[in-house]
C-alpha cells in the first residue's frame, strides 16, 4: 500500500478504458490490412514488399499486423534530446511529464510593439528564438521553415539556422524536402562536432507528415528514412480533420491517425530497426461555418489526449499540441483556449508538446502568446506537482498548538513553506487599483518587450559561426539569390 500511495501522489487522468485502447489499436490494424495505405515512395514500397506486405497496388498497400507488432517491438521506448552544447535537456519516455515548445516563424507575425499583424521577417525568427531561449517553461524550439519573406528554396534552412544561432535549446525542424534536411543535418553535424557526436547527443529532431486520409507522400517518407539512416530522432504526425479528411466521429478520426502513424513506423523500422520515432497526430474538427480546421477547438485537445493514451499504451512518447488559438488577438478567448489545452495536455502526459505561440488558424506567430503560455504552463505545474503527505506537510502538532482562533502568520513553519506558493509574473493581483497599476495585458506586453530587448543567448564560437554563415551564403548562391535578408521597419 505504501508504494502504491507514493506512485499515485500526482494527478491521475484517463479518457479511455483498457478495452477502448485495444479496440482502437485493432481498428488501426484492420485499416492497414484491409483498406491499405497509399505510398508514393518506391524505396518504402520495396521495403514493404520484401517484408511480405501486399504492394500490388501502391495506392492500396496492405500491411499485415505482424509487421506492425514487430515494428512496435523494435522502436525505442525512450528518446533523449540535448542542448546544442551536448547537455541532456529533455527525456521523452511517457513518464517525465509534458515539455512545451514554441514556433519561431510563420507567414505572419503579431508585432508586440505595434499590436498589428504583418509579414514575419528573418529578424522576427531570430527574436522569437531568443524569446524561447529565455522562458523557463518553453523547453525547445520549433523551426518550421514557413517564413515567406525569403524564397522557399532557402527559407526553411535559413529559419533553422536562426533558431540554432539564437537558442541553445533543442530544435525540432520541419523542412519541406530531403535535400533541405541534408543541409540542416550538415549544420547540426558541424555544431555537434561530427556525425557520431550528433547521433549520440542529438539536439535536432526531424519531422514527417503523412497526409490524411492514409497517404504517405514521397517527401515525408524520404525525410523519415534519412533520419533513420543517420540515427536522428524523428516525429511523425498527420492532421486528420473530422468531417473533412477523417470520419466525423471521434473513434473514426483516432483510428485514421493511428493507422497513418503505424504505417510509417513499419517502413522506418524495416529500413533500420531501432530508429527513434515519436508518436504523433493532430486530430481536430472542420469548422463547417468557415470550412477550415480549428486549432482552438476543445475537440483538438480531447483527441490529442486520447492519442496520448494510445502512445503510452504502445509505451512510446507522444507529440502533443497546446498553446494555439484561432483568433488573431490576445484577449479573453486566448486565455480560455490555451489554459484548457495546456491543462488537458499536462494531465494526459503528452511528452513533446508543440505549436505554442501559433495563432490565426496556425498562420501567425505571436511572441506575447508564447510568454502568456509560459505563465499558464507554470500555473498548471502547481496542480501537476501533486500532494505529498508527511509529518512536515500535515503538521498536526502545529495545528494542536495554534488551536481554534489562532493564526499561522508568525509561525516558523509558515516562513519555511510560504515561498513555495506560486507567484505570477503577468497576472494582476492588485488589491487597490491606483495610478500606475498595470493590468495583465500591460504586464504581458512589458515582459515580452523586456525579453526581446535584453536577452542574449549563449553564443556559439565565433569561428563556427563564420563557417555556418559560409554554408548559408552557399545556399543563396546555389539558388541564384543575393545573400541578403529582407528587412522590416525598425521599431
Amino acid at each position: 500500500m505504501r508504494s502504491n500511495y507514493i506512485d499515485f501522489r500526482t494527478p491521475q487522468f484517463r479518457l479511455l478504458s483498457n478495452n477502448q485502447l485495444e479496440e482502437l489499436h485493432l481498428a488501426a490494424l484492420y485499416i492497414l490490412e484491409k483498406t491499405g495505405v497509399s505510398i508514393e515512395c518506391q524505396e518504402a514500397i520495396d521495403l514493404l514488399a520484401e517484408a511480405g506486405a501486399n504492394v500490388s497496388n501502391p495506392k492500396r498497400v496492405r500491411i499485415p499486423s505482424h509487421l506492425v507488432e514487430q515494428a512496435l517491438r523494435t522502436v525505442p521506448k525512450s528518446i533523449t534530446l540535448y542542448t546544442r552544447e551536448g547537455e541532456p535537456a529533455i527525456i521523452l519516455n511517457g513518464m517525465t511529464g509534458s515539455h512545451f515548445g514554441a514556433f519561431t516563424d510563420s507567414p505572419e507575425y503579431l508585432d508586440p510593439y505595434t499590436k498589428q499583424r504583418r509579414a514575419c521577417y528573418i529578424k522576427d525568427v531570430a527574436d522569437t528564438a531568443r524569446l524561447v531561449d529565455a522562458l523557463p517553461n518553453i523547453e525547445w524550439v520549433i523551426s518550421p521553415g514557413s517564413n515567406t519573406t525569403l524564397p522557399g528554396v532557402v527559407a526553411g534552412k535559413v529559419g533553422f539556422l536562426q533558431a540554432v544561432l539564437n537558442s541553445s535549446k533543442p530544435v525540432v525542424g520541419a523542412v519541406c524536402n530531403v535535400s533541405d534536411l541534408r543541409e540542416v543535418l550538415k549544420i547540426c553535424t558541424m555544431i555537434a562536432g561530427g556525425e557520431k557526436e550528433l547521433r549520440d547527443k542529438p539536439f535536432y529532431m526531424g519531422s514527417s507528415e503523412p497526409v490524411s486520409p492514409l497517404v504517405q507522400g514521397k517527401d515525408a517518407i524520404e525525410r523519415s528514412l534519412l533520419c533513420a539512416e543517420k540515427g536522428i530522432p524523428n516525429k511523425v504526425f498527420s492532421i486528420p480533420i473530422a468531417g473533412a479528411t477523417s470520419p466525423a466521429t471521434f473513434p473514426g478520426t483516432l483510428a485514421i491517425g493511428i493507422a497513418e502513424w503505424l504505417s510509417q513506423l513499419v517502413i522506418v523500422q524495416l529500413k533500420k530497426p531501432g530508429a527513434p520515432l515519436i508518436f504523433g497526430s493532430i486530430p481536430t474538427i472542420m469548422d463547417m461555418k468557415i470550412a477550415m480546421m480549428s486549432y482552438g477547438a476543445p475537440e483538438l485537445s480531447f483527441l490529442v489526449a486520447a492519442l496520448t493514451e494510445i502512445a503510452h499504451y504502445y509505451k512510446l512518447p507522444m507529440y502533443g499540441t497546446a498553446g494555439v488559438i484561432d483568433t488573431d488577438v490576445i484577449g479573453v478567448q486566448t486565455g480560455v483556449e490555451i489554459t484548457y489545452q495546456i491543462l488537458l495536455t499536462a494531465l494526459s502526459g503528452a511528452d513533446l508538446v508543440h505549436d505554442v505561440g501559433l495563432s490565426y488558424h496556425g498562420k501567425m506567430v505571436s511572441p506575447e502568446l508564447i510568454v502568456l503560455a509560459d505563465e499558464v504552463i507554470d500555473m498548471v505545474k502547481v496542480a501537476m506537482g501533486g500532494l505529498e503527505i508527511n509529518d512536515e506537510t500535515l503538521p498536526l502538532d502545529l495545528i494542536e498548538r495554534v488551536g481554534p482562533g489562532g493564526d499561522y502568520l508568525s509561525e516558523s513553519h509558515t516562513l519555511k513553506h510560504f515561498r513555495k506558493f506560486w507567484v505570477p509574473t503577468i497576472f494582476d493581483r492588485s488589491f487597490v487599483r491606483g495610478e500606475g497599476t498595470k493590468n495583465c495585458e500591460e504586464l504581458l506586453n512589458e515582459k515580452t518587450l523586456e525579453i526581446l530587448k535584453t536577452h542574449k543567448p549563449k553564443p556559439l564560437p565565433e569561428d563556427l559561426v563564420k563557417e555556418l554563415k559560409k554554408v548559408e551564403a552557399g545556399w543563396f548562391k546555389e539558388a541564384g539569390l543575393d545573400y541578403i535578408y529582407p528587412t522590416r521597419e525598425p521599431h
